[in-house]
């Protein structure tokens, strides 16, 4: 049996944290897999698979990043040599470029979880970019776009990449997504039309334009509420922009939870405002929970998921902060839509079923035959 080690940063918070431990579950059945996580003193989603945690804090310090990086390379090309590893497979550019360089006599797997173009980017992640796409013997992309923004950015030859989407564990969401609200939640979800959004509170999830967006619904439909999870930088800036628009009343920032499923399954929209995405897991999620979507059709992979009229794409947003400014066009036609839907149970039948239908092409087994002759062909 082949011996498999995953890597990653953390196992919270996440998307791509949930999807390599998903990745790795389902692996697990095939394969001896191990995980190797730089810093799992805080973990979010679980597995049965065995962790093994580097207990390398991570840090914006430069001379402590730059400790932990070697202690990294130091013990996972250690567990390689100890565990006789025959691929190893990383998501995100920190763990990528620890991969490459603990090379032994594994095959190197590194995925790409988002548009690079768009991100931030360091003196370091351009270099371990660089080294990352070069030295890997695979870069498994989660959608064309990503591909295609990595062939347009960097000298990465075609027939080394390959495209897996992203998959969604449907057992645990039927499992979860009908556990009951408490009695404080029930005040917000019962007798009120709900939109819900997902998603780390990053500027690249874009949640202020629909808070915004949210002061023109409230005033068509009063009973409208807008429930917000995930945590982040931006959770004060957000609330900020809540209180400038006097919503205190309609919007709710819950946080994270570790089960988003029952809130998506009692709520009648969902929304996802992003700049730019990779392979939204949410929007997965949602669509399994028998959701409606509208969806920003940004650079990734939102308008992947949502073609042939799957769910809705609303023009992208400028990328620009607002608080209490004028709404700008494309969040005035945002309102618009989501008023359009909560009002029209017709069309929102209509994109329950198109979710319906348009999620059962992302299962669990379509996607892990894909990693699994990948990795029995590389």
């Amino acid at each position: 049996m082949k011996n498999i080690l995953v890597i990653i940063t953390k196992l919270s918070n996440g998307g791509a944290e949930k999807a390599i431990t998903l990745l790795a579950s389902n692996l697990s059945k095939k394969y001896n897999v191990k995980i190797v996580a730089f810093d799992n003193s805080k973990q979010d989603y679980g597995t049965d698979v065995e962790i093994i945690d580097l207990k390398t804090r991570i840090t914006n310090n430069k001379i402590k990043k730059i400790i932990n990086f070697i202690i990294r390379i130091y013990k996972v090309r250690r567990i390689k040599r100890t565990y006789n590893i025959d691929y190893t497979i990383s998501f995100l550019p920190g763990p990528n470029i620890v991969n490459c360089f603990t090379k032994y006599k594994d095959k190197i797997i590194i995925s790409v979880r988002n548009i690079q173009s768009k991100l931030k980017k360091s003196y370091f992640r351009e270099i371990a970019n660089q080294i990352s796409f070069n030295k890997a013997d695979k870069i498994v992309t989660v959608c064309d776009s990503v591909k295609e923004d990595i062939l347009n950015t960097y000298n990465v030859k075609n027939e080394k990449m390959i495209t897996i989407y992203n998959t969604y564990d449907e057992n645990k969401i039927n499992e979860q997504k009908f556990e009951k609200l408490d009695k404080q939640e029930l005040t917000i979800f019962k007798d009120n039309f709900v939109v819900i959004t997902i998603g780390r509170l990053i500027e690249q999830k874009g949640q202020w334009y629909l808070i915004r967006a949210f002061k023109e619904v409230v005033k068509k439909i009063p009973n409208a509420k807008l429930v917000i999870l995930g945590r982040g930088e931006l959770k004060n800036y957000l609330q900020k922009v809540i209180e400038k628009n006097g919503l205190e009343s309609s919007i709710y920032l819950y946080g994270f939870k570790r089960n988003p499923y029952k809130y998506m399954y009692n709520s009648d929209l969902f929304v996802l405002p992003s700049l730019y995405e990779g392979m939204s897991n949410v929007l997965l999620e949602a669509m399994s929970c028998e959701l409606p979507i509208i969806a920003t059709n940004s650079e990734g992979g939102n308008k992947e998921i949502l073609q042939n009229d799957y769910g809705i794409l609303m023009h992208k947003f400028d990328g620009k902060y607002y608080i209490d400014e004028p709404l700008t066009k494309e969040e005035i036609n945002l309102g618009k839509k989501i008023i359009e839907i909560l009002k029209n149970k017709t069309l929102r039948e209509k994109y329950k079923e198109q979710s319906q239908k348009r999620i059962k092409y992302f299962n669990k087994e379509n996607n892990l035959k894909k990693w699994i002759n990948l990795i029995d062909n590389i």
